[in-house]
Formats: C-alpha cells, sequence, structure tokens
C-alpha cells in the first residue's frame, strides 16, 4: 500500500536522499511517500514566499510510473487544503494539467485551484 505524510526523521531522509541521488544535506520540508512502509519517493519543499518544490523523486519509476503520479496527485491534494502559492523552477508542461502556469522561470499555482480531475493520463474527463 503506498501512503505519503510529512517526515522530519534524519536517518530516514539521509538514507533516502542518498537512495535517490540528491547530494545536498537534509533540509527543508520533507514529504515521503512510502510503499508497505518502505520510503521509495521524496517531495521536498522550501518555506517562504510560496512553497517551492525544489525535488521530487521515486524509486524504480521505470517499474511503476504510476506511482509519481499518485505522489503528485496525493501532494497537490494536501497542499490544496490551505490555499498556498506553490511554484516548481523551470518549465515543465506536464504540469499544465493541473493549473500551473509558467512565469518569470518558476511554474506556478494557487494550491486551492489545483485541477485534479481526470485519468492519469492528463486527458481531462
Amino acid at each position: 500500500m503506498l501512503t505519503v505524510g510529512f517526515e522530519k526523521d534524519a536517518a530516514t531522509l539521509e538514507k533516502l536522499y542518498a537512495d535517490l541521488g540528491i547530494s545536498e544535506r537534509v533540509s527543508g520540508a520533507n514529504f515521503v511517500m512510502r510503499e508497505d512502509g518502505e520510503p521509495v519517493g521524496l517531495m521536498r519543499a522550501e518555506i517562504g514566499d510560496n512553497v517551492t518544490i525544489t525535488h521530487f523523486k521515486i524509486k524504480n519509476e521505470q517499474i511503476n510510473p504510476g506511482d509519481k503520479e499518485f505522489f503528485l496527485r496525493a501532494m497537490l491534494f494536501k497542499f490544496s487544503l490551505n490555499p498556498i502559492p506553490l511554484a516548481v523552477k523551470g518549465e515543465h508542461p506536464e504540469l499544465l494539467r493541473f493549473g500551473f502556469r509558467f512565469e518569470d522561470g518558476y511554474m506556478r499555482l494557487d494550491s486551492s485551484k489545483a485541477d485534479l480531475r481526470g485519468d492519469c493520463e492528463g486527458k481531462k474527463s
């Protein structure tokens, strides 16, 4: 079973950062996706004027491509419960279907306006 939640245990995060090839020290707000209790994904964010997502990675993405979609949708749902502005550096066209727009070098979204409709292939229902 996949679960998603906030993680603050440094040892868990250090191992997950290493497993995912993230060479930075553990910092920021870290959200972990677990499969049957085992950490398999990370969304790291910096909190400031926006919640800026700096890292979003999962293990074995090639084997389980739907896991990344699940993780993203779960986090967008969690963020949508509080109207906070989200930002992701760079242009990521795959985020447009959730309501993000590209401006000033970032994909931006007011989280309360996240569009979570549609199937996991990006088609609107």
